[in-house]
């Protein structure tokens, strides 16, 4: 969404400050390598061209890889841009002056629920937010903490790789151990000396593969929604590690009596040095178990603090009123709502009050309207734990010193990559002859030993590389979701007003002296409102960039507000209480004016020089007719 600059901001400071300055050392320092890297090259160029090109890619690509991670840390060091627009609604905002926002959020999916969903969790006292995990894996998860349902999409997502990772881990080992069971058996075999090796190395291949698709699965700019875990990646593990051996033994079985009896050949590669994957996969282990207790002590200490209320306040009663249904809406909307505005900022309607009134004969009728509203949400700052803290800048630095591990490996690569090539072309220079079969035989045996050397060196390496790059991504990558999590509480309301009304007239001034009168139509309501509302607190994750606080916001509890409540009920009471039916004069110039024709119409009713009787000349004709009536026989 746009940037809203307003001078009373919302309190939200970058808390990514931490984490990028780690960032931006461990970026500078992979520069740092790349740079070295590639001034070695100046003095080694005059004498191996090849071996200073080596040098100058690995350097190049260090570099690169440097730059863009110290960029990104210094990115987080930048000022937290946050506008009066942020976070993102709960669901389509239908508030016209944020009409824009509202399109761009909805472009970019940053809704969470939509307005039918909340107010079945206003009406329901439920959470939707709470979902029921997907997958074989994910329902295993979950049973074993119970409590991480309660947490956001992203923090689960963390702690199902994590466990998922473990599993396959520890299912891998187990199919390991049914592959060595059926090669020790001779159910292979006489290939079991080639299927353990063989194996192990798969092994290895599966499990760095597996690791590094775990560190890449949870990054906030994708997260948006729960992950699925299931179990058919272990189903796979078992079935590979029974049809291994047995695709192996018959292969073996298949080649063994045309090499088996080539004793030269037997003889020459005596002498090889072959890749033992068990220090790479003890290396894996131990990181990997490193990594897994800071992750999840950290989802432990998080899930402490989930309180997955779900209450509400509620207000319903039958109300007698001479006020039309419009007047109840405009004033709910525009007054008692907008008071309790945040900083003044707009409130966030999921459902806009556009009462249905459905006029009858005799000025009758029936009506109906809802709203579904939410304030501004308020930033609510949470103090961790020390320990808390102290685990995630502890999984900070630490990931960020197995990246630079990482780039020193690859770095190393180079030199053996130079080593590989100078040995390539002093065989090509001096290949082995065969002047005599002994001869020939011990020069292919040093050329193949030492070539074996060269190469397992190189194997070890890249996978240790990869070992300790993945690892340190995953720590990069978990850490920054506990770094990014913000909080916030607003009021979400629910208003439901049904009834029915009818009119009638109130005339004053009325009689047949009085030139001024008043006469109104009163329209008689009775109103049955329905008014549900709570305290929730929701849950985002921020970003640097322009999308910096523009994830879907997730509601984590819901609290009673009955003081609030009231607080809104009796200022709608006041309301009712304030109107005014008959229209009356509001200014002195009009009550002049009515005084006027006041005295203009006494003086027209009474002038006592008109004709006729006055009221002594009546009282003494009567008092005659009396006299004369007693004088008479």
């Amino acid at each position: 969404m746009a940037y809203d600059f307003g001078s009373a901001g919302l309190g939200i400071n970058n808390p990514f400050k931490k984490e990028g300055t780690i960032r931006a050392i461990g970026g500078a320092a992979i520069a740092a390598l790349g740079l070295f890297s590639i001034f070695k090259t100046t003095s080694i160029i005059e004498q191996d061209i090849v071996q200073a090109w080596v040098y100058a890619l690995v350097g190049l690509f260090l570099l690169v890889a440097g730059l863009r991670r110290a960029g990104s840390g210094i990115f987080y060091l930048f000022k937290f841009f946050v506008g009066r627009s942020v976070p993102s609604s709960l669901a389509f905002n239908k508030t016209p002056s944020e009409a824009d926002n509202a399109k761009q959020e909805l472009k970019s999916k940053s809704l969470a629920y939509d307005s039918s969903t909340l107010e079945s969790m206003l009406m329901g006292r439920k959470n939707t937010t709470f979902t029921e995990p997907m997958g074989w894996m994910g329902r295993f998860v979950h049973s074993i903490f119970p409590k991480l349902i309660f947490l956001p999409y992203p923090i689960r997502n963390i702690l199902q790789e994590v466990v998922s990772v473990l599993a396959t881990t520890l299912i891998a080992f187990i199919a390991f151990g049914l592959t060595y069971f059926v090669s020790s058996s001779g159910l292979a075999g006489q290939a079991g000396h080639i299927i353990i090796p063989a194996f192990s190395i798969l092994l290895l291949i599966y499990l760095v593969s597996a690791w590094r698709s775990a560190a890449n699965a949870v990054r906030i700019d994708r997260v948006k929604v729960l992950h699925s875990a299931g179990a058919a990646s272990i189903a796979k593990v078992l079935t590979f590690s029974i049809v291994f051996p047995v695709v192996i033994g018959f292969g073996y079985q298949y080649l063994s009596p045309q090499f088996g009896q080539d004793d030269q050949l037997t003889q020459i590669f005596s002498e090889a040095q072959l890749f033992s994957a068990w220090p790479s996969l003890v290396i894996l282990l131990v990181l990997g178990a490193i990594a897994s207790c800071l992750v999840l002590y950290m989802v432990a200490v998080r899930t402490k603090a989930a309180k997955p209320v779900t209450e509400v306040s509620e207000f319903r009663e039958n109300l007698q009123e001479s006020v039309h249904p419009n007047e109840i809406f405009i004033n709910i909307e525009n007054i008692v709502l907008a008071n309790r505005r945040f900083k003044e900022i707009p409130n966030r309607t999921y459902r806009a009050f556009e009462p249905q009134l459905e006029e009858q004969s005799q000025g009758k009728g029936s009506f109906s309207g809802e709203l579904l509203i939410e304030t501004q949400p308020e930033f609510k700052e949470v103090e961790q734990p020390a320990p808390f803290k102290s685990a995630r800048l502890a999984s900070t630095i630490a990931g960020q010193i197995l990246l630079v591990i990482g780039a020193f490996l690859f770095f190393s690569l180079a030199d053996q990559i130079g080593l590989a090539i100078e040995f390539v072309k002093n065989v090509m220079a001096n290949p082995p002859v065969s002047s005599g079969h002994s001869q020939f035989v011990e020069q292919m045996q040093s050329v193949i030993g030492q070539g074996s050397i060269l190469g397992v060196g190189m194997i070890s390496t890249l996978f240790l590389w990869q070992i300790v790059s993945t690892i340190g991504r995953m720590l990069e990558n978990f850490s920054n979701v506990f770094w990014s999590e913000l909080k916030f509480e607003s009021l979400l309301m629910y208003i439901k007003t049904e009834g029915t009304f009818s009119e009638s007239k109130v005339s004053t001034g009325m009689s047949i002296h009085d030139s001024t009168r008043s006469e109104n139509v009163v329209v008689k309501s009775s109103i049955t409102p329905w008014v549900v509302s709570s305290r929730i607190e929701t849950s985002t994750f921020a970003t640097a960039g322009s999308q910096n606080v523009e994830m879907p916001r997730y509601v984590m509890s819901m609290t009673k507000n009955d003081g609030e409540l009231q607080e809104i009920i009796n200022e709608i009471r006041d309301f009712l209480k304030a109107r005014e039916n008959i229209a009356g004069f509001t200014n002195t110039a009009d009550l002049q004016h009515a005084e006027n024709i006041l005295k203009v119409n006494e003086a027209s009713r009474y002038n006592p020089n008109q004709l006729g009787l006055t009221e002594e000349e009546k009282a003494a004709g009567l008092l005659r007719n009396e006299q004369a009536q007693d004088h008479e026989p």
